[in-house]
């Protein structure tokens, strides 16, 4: 791996150290290092296990900073170039960052069930007796009455959904409740547009595209409803989601606000400390 040391030491502000086996043979350099106690970097995270063992056995009271330099810039095929790279690596690992801050989400258990056919009907059966279920099936709703109707079902056709586990805020159009006297099949009363509901979880058996981005929103569950196995499992997580939950807080991430060199702006150059650079 070529290793330019001079780029790393004019992006780092602390003294920076090459060694080429300093979990091996050179070990004893970072023994005398270690023991000083002061901000420390190794650019080295295949060993991390043996430098953190012997900074202890040092007495070594202040943490170890790691960062891999080898397989996120030396070995690729700008490695000739990739010494400011390998010091913004550096330095980023020296950064001490700050805990995630947390959000606490409550769920009741109010958990609408969404789905085109019997197997939204099938899920409110195992969930009704943890849950408080309601059943809302997409039209043309084609489907036989349930032999007890233990929960409320109506026909609808989601179209907006906003918040999250124990705050879903919804908007249905073509909604409308299901008759008690239906026979052969359900029959439903009039319908309306922009119907609103809330709910704590959705677990959406329509079988059609993601109500909501990339199916990573807390509290909302999506299986095929085609299959029985998948169904069940969203059935099993959908129980246990009752109660109080911490969860960190998400960000939305904007690439472009990133400093790059393309950009002649400067990124982050603090460094503190010593930071040794092993090369293979």
């Amino acid at each position: 791996m070529p290793l330019d040391a001079d780029a790393i030491r004019r992006g780092c502000r602390g003294e920076v150290t090459a060694a080429t086996q300093l979990c091996g043979a050179e070990l004893g350099r970072f023994k005398a290092v270690a023991a000083e106690d002061g901000p420390l970097t190794v650019a080295c995270t295949q060993q991390t296990a043996l430098f953190s063992q012997v900074a202890a056995e040092n007495n070594r009271a202040n943490s170890i900073q790691f960062a891999n330099i080898r397989e996120t810039a030396g070995w690729s095929g700008d490695a000739d170039r990739a010494g400011p790279k390998m010091a913004a690596l550096l330095a980023a690992a020296a950064e001490v960052a700050p805990p995630a801050p947390m959000v606490q989400l409550e769920s009741s258990g109010v958990i609408l069930i969404y789905g085109r056919d019997e197997a939204a009907i099938e899920a409110g059966d195992l969930l009704r007796e943890h849950l408080d279920v309601t059943v809302l099936i997409a039209p043309p709703a084609a489907i036989a009455p349930p032999r007890r109707a233990d929960y409320p079902i109506a026909k609808g056709r989601i179209t907006s959904v906003k918040g999250h586990l124990g705050a879903f805020e919804l908007v249905v159009d073509d909604f409308a409740e299901a008759a008690p006297s239906s026979r052969r099949a359900l029959t439903f009363g009039s319908s309306r547009n922009n119907a609103r509901s809330t709910c704590d979880i959705v677990l959406d058996l329509s079988g059609g595209p993601a109500l909501v981005p990339a199916d990573l929103r807390d509290g909302y569950l999506r299986a095929d409803p085609g299959s029985p196995a998948a169904i069940l499992q969203a059935v099993l997580k959908a129980r246990d989601l009752v109660g109080t939950f911490e969860k960190p807080r998400y960000i939305t991430f904007d690439a472009g606000l990133c400093a790059h060199s393309r950009s002649k702006r400067t990124g982050c150059t603090r460094s503190y400390g010593g930071i040794w650079v092993m090369t293979v």
